[in-house]
């Protein structure tokens, strides 16, 4: 399968800074599944408003602030897949939960200055 596998958090600690590489994640507000594009809203959030964190797909991280992240996430993240595809041989893991998922209490509990971390990691 093609695409990418997309999570956003709430960082562990110091929230108002701009997070990096290694930060840890938080509580998780939003994940969902996109096809080859569906990066592309995420890159340009974090190239314009944000930052690239790097990494090479396993996973690439990036960081916005949550006014910049959030309206678009709880409006249906961009492009995402719903239910998410899976090839007939791919493994797949307790954790996956096969359908975008939005945790609206969290979001609600974001201030929208804060620095969130988003995580892509390749499917293909």
């Amino acid at each position: 399968m093609l695409g990418w596998h997309i999570s956003v958090y709430r960082q562990q600690g110091g929230r108002f800074d701009t997070a990096n590489h290694a930060d840890e994640r938080g509580a998780r507000v939003a994940v969902w599944q996109t096809g080859l594009g569906g990066l592309d809203w995420t890159a340009d959030v974090a190239r314009t408003k944000g930052h690239c964190l790097g990494g090479n797909g396993y996973p690439s991280r990036y960081t916005a602030r949550a006014h910049d992240l959030l309206p678009a996430i709880l409006s249906g993240p961009p492009n995402a897949r719903n239910p998410w595809h899976s090839d007939p041989g791919d493994i797949l893991g307790s954790k996956w939960v096969g359908r975008t998922l939005i945790d609206h209490e969290v979001a609600k509990a974001c201030d929208p200055d804060e620095w969130l971390l988003v995580e892509a990691w390749d499917e293909s």
